[in-house]
């Protein structure tokens, strides 16, 4: 004889169980299989024999469905390790003092479900695969046509070879080089320093004393920064200016250039 834990054997009950439990997938059940083995107090034992089973059985239903919910078809293995660890020991239901239960559940899935949750997965490689290939088709074509301006410029050129009339490199600008990887190279800064100053420039017109104002504040933001080195930037009416800031006159030796702000 023995009275560790739920007391003593003579006490206990067993009864058959069956059940099926939900998957994590929906429409796929889990089949229980087992004995339950309880014993109930003097509180719960005052309703009967049976109100003492079903509590118990409500009691091992609520247990397995909280594990077996969390698990796909294919965690047939670990949801019945971790239905063993939970069920197989007495214990008394947190919500249902005076009763201790325990349980010998295998679970298993039927023909037909097991071949529903094949059919799932198969379809889920499918479309991982699926997605995985256009991913690597779009990282592939992004490495090879927009990974510098020069390549992605030879792309627009060779989409359009067939019909050269149709191209369109202001189109080009705008809506493909912006997403080159290296769009801030040297060459796609310096177009866009180019065409801000072309802006200017044709904004200016012909006016001459618009030249001279724009001439002027260029001349007084390089000093004002401290590149008296760069080359001077010239009015209407004034010598080129030359690569350095040096001019010549009449074919003679080189003169230094006045610098802006120097004359009295």
């Amino acid at each position: 004889m023995t009275t560790d834990g739920p007391g003593p054997w003579w006490s206990r009950r067993r009864s058959p169980f069956r059940a099926q439990w939900p998957t994590r997938l929906p429409g796929i059940r889990f089949c229980a299989r087992g004995t339950l083995t309880y014993r109930a107090h003097a509180n719960i034992k005052a309703g009967g024999a049976v109100t003492a089973r079903a509590a118990a059985r409500l009691a091992l239903d609520e247990l397995g469905r909280g594990i077996t919910q969390d698990h796909m078809p294919e965690q047939l293995t670990t949801a019945q390790e971790s239905l063993t660890l939970a069920a197989a020991h007495w214990h008394t239901p947190k919500d249902t003092p005076g009763l201790w239960l325990k349980a010998h559940i295998t679970l298993l899935l039927t023909e037909q479900d097991a071949n529903r949750a094949q059919r799932y997965q198969d379809a889920l490689r499918e479309v991982t695969l699926q997605l995985a290939q256009e991913h690597e088709r779009r990282e592939r074509f992004r490495q090879a046509v927009f990974d510098s301006p020069d390549a992605t410029r030879i792309w627009w050129l060779d989409r359009h070879l067939d019909d050269l009339e149709s191209l369109d490199w202001d189109l080009f600008k705008e809506k493909i080089l912006p997403l080159v990887g290296a769009a801030d190279d040297i060459r796609s800064k310096a177009e866009r320093m180019a065409h801000a100053l072309l802006y200017v420039w044709e904004k200016l017109g012909n006016d001459p004393g618009q030249h001279a104002r724009f001439t002027t504040t260029v001349r007084t933001v390089l000093d004002q920064m401290g590149w008296n080195d760069a080359p001077s930037w010239s009015a209407p009416g004034e010598p080129p200016a030359a690569d350095s800031p040096m001019s010549v006159k009449d074919g003679g030796e080189p003169l230094p250039v006045v610098e802006a702000g120097t004359v009295r």
